[in-house]
């Protein structure tokens, strides 16, 4: 009877340990992807959409080592932790964040499922990564500057997705093979070889690497003529780039001051948070596009031919 006893609440105190360990790894794991999220914002950077998104480190983390329901844990409170720290809390960075974190963590969770192990931590990545920049530029049209202009920016964003993809896998298998097993022993050979990529995973990246190439190939580099201001998908202003000249431009939530100059243009100032429109600088080429999604305002450069395509976001 007494070893019966000894025996139950062994298996008690084993079962009370794990609610625990979830929550202290949940709690780890959402504290190291809101730092990487604060460390990545401070890093300078030539173009401010150009972000690895090291913060999705803990995401695939979760996935891999939890499971789905911890991964989008993960995301949903590393964003709000984020946007609380750096006053954006229900803005539209918030908004894009959020519903692209969280498509991204679905995308991971999908192939996982659908695929078992025939992907590693850099092919879930990828998908991660293309899922969450597709989103955002899909939100970008669809809420907020209502241009279908913005989505010649996909080439892009997509280079973006697969260089942070990649970066984000390899660091997570690196991690995943330096944690310890639960009992002290050797890793699973599953889990060892993950820092690897697996053939599947390079057949992603080179996938990935053919549909970009393709994108930018069908993308004529056209000499810039015509600025073309829109807010809220109309059009309230067109600049001659041949010419000098600053106008003041009325968006949702504020004003943006637009300079004209050789050839070049630029959003010289602007009234909202993170003045990342700002930030993109001088655009020239035909199809350069600067977007201020808080004040849904899209600056876009027109082609000698009056042809959209491709641009560059702020």
């Amino acid at each position: 009877m007494p070893v019966a006893q000894s025996r139950g609440t062994s298996v008690s105190a084993k079962s009370a340990r794990w609610p625990v360990r979830r929550v202290t790894r949940l709690g780890f794991l959402t504290a190291a992807g809101t730092a990487l999220f604060v460390l990545e914002s401070l890093i300078p950077l030539p173009l401010p959409f150009l972000k690895v998104g090291l913060a999705n480190i803990s995401t695939l983390l979760a996935l891999l080592l939890a499971g789905p329901a911890d991964a989008v844990s993960v995301v949903f409170l590393r964003v709000l932790a984020g946007s609380l720290i750096t006053g954006s809390f229900l803005g539209p960075a918030f908004i894009l964040a959020m519903t692209a974190g969280l498509a991204s963590a679905a995308a991971m969770a999908l192939l996982r499922a659908a695929a078992g192990r025939l992907f590693g931590p850099v092919g879930l990545s990828l998908a991660g990564s293309t899922a969450h920049v597709s989103t955002q530029l899909a939100l970008v049209i669809l809420l907020y500057v209502r241009n279908a202009a913005v989505a010649h920016l996909l080439p892009l964003m997509l280079l973006t997705a697969l260089v942070g993809g990649m970066v984000v896998g390899l660091a997570t298998s690196r991690l995943l093979r330096a944690l310890p097993s639960r009992d002290g022993g050797a890793r699973p050979a599953a889990v060892s070889r993950w820092w690897v990529m697996s053939p599947w995973d390079a057949g992603a990246a080179v996938l990935l690497c053919a549909g970009i190439a393709l994108s930018f190939a069908v993308m004529p580099d056209l000499e810039g003529s015509t600025v073309l201001v829109d807010v809220g998908g109309k059009t309230v202003a067109k600049l001659d780039l041949r010419e000098e000249k600053e106008i003041t431009v009325k968006g949702e939530k504020g004003d943006l001051r637009i300079e004209v100059r050789d050839g070049r243009v630029r959003v010289a100032e602007a009234d909202c948070p993170n003045r990342i429109c700002v930030r993109t600088g001088w655009r020239s080429r035909g199809g350069d596009v600067i977007v201020c999604v808080p004040n849904r305002t899209v600056v876009r450069i027109l082609g000698r031919d009056k042809t959209i395509v491709g641009g560059i976001t702020g």
